[in-house]
């Protein structure tokens, strides 16, 4: 009887052990995501709300209308997005001297400008630029190019400041006497009426322009 009281002993130590190992490596389930929630915690926010409270990550920030850098709108139907085409028409003759080329032009916008069916550049709006530089050609005499660049748009009883790409514009060529410095230069002439277009390299924000208008 001894040879079979022997092996059942030991198959309850056996177990027992087995128990005691499994309870020692088993955690609650509880404190295990406790932990996990713990350390998602520490993970760094990629940016706060407008109220100085931090967004949780993988939340997207609250959208209010503005640029956090500008203060100004997004772009929308009322304002005029880069890389808009502004075309004009030169209101007076353009005369640039080479070199030293400076000056002021005007024009009429020729083509009105409509955003998502709002039109908010008028046919006839007058429009400011500037002469960059002048330059004669040096294969033809009697041409020469003029390079133009826009500043400002008049609407709504003011002027809206804009950002233009330069213009490299050709025109007619001649030289001109200067009698206080005893030699000549270069004039490059554009015609009135002359069609040019220019490009936005930023936006015009024409609704916040209107709006400080009104205000004053």
């Amino acid at each position: 009887m001894s040879r079979f009281r022997r092996p059942q002993g030991m198959t309850i130590w056996l177990l027992l052990l087995a128990l005691l190992w499994a309870a020692g490596c088993a955690r609650p389930a509880g404190l295990q995501s406790d932990d996990r929630s713990a350390h998602s915690d520490q993970h760094p926010v990629p940016f706060h709300d407008g109220q100085g409270t931090p967004a949780r990550q993988g939340e997207t920030a609250p959208d209010n209308g503005q640029n956090p850098e500008t203060g100004l709108p997004f772009h929308d139907s009322q304002n005029l997005p880069a890389g808009t085409l502004l075309t004009v028409r030169l209101k007076a003759p353009l005369s640039a001297e080479n070199p030293g080329a400076n000056g002021t032009f005007e024009a009429v916008v020729d083509e009105p400008v409509v955003i998502e069916g709002n039109k908010l550049v008028p046919r006839g709006a007058t429009v400011a630029g500037r002469v960059e530089s002048a330059r004669a050609s040096n294969v033809k005499r009697d041409r020469g190019y003029v390079r133009l660049a826009l500043d400002s748009i008049h609407l709504a009883g003011g002027n809206l400041p804009i950002q233009t790409s330069s213009l490299f514009v050709r025109g007619t060529a001649d030289a001109t006497q200067i009698p206080q410095n005893e030699g000549s230069a270069t004039v490059i002439r554009l015609e009135k009426g002359r069609r040019l277009t220019f490009r936005l390299t930023e936006p015009a924000y024409v609704a916040a322009s209107q709006r400080t208008i009104a205000s004053h």
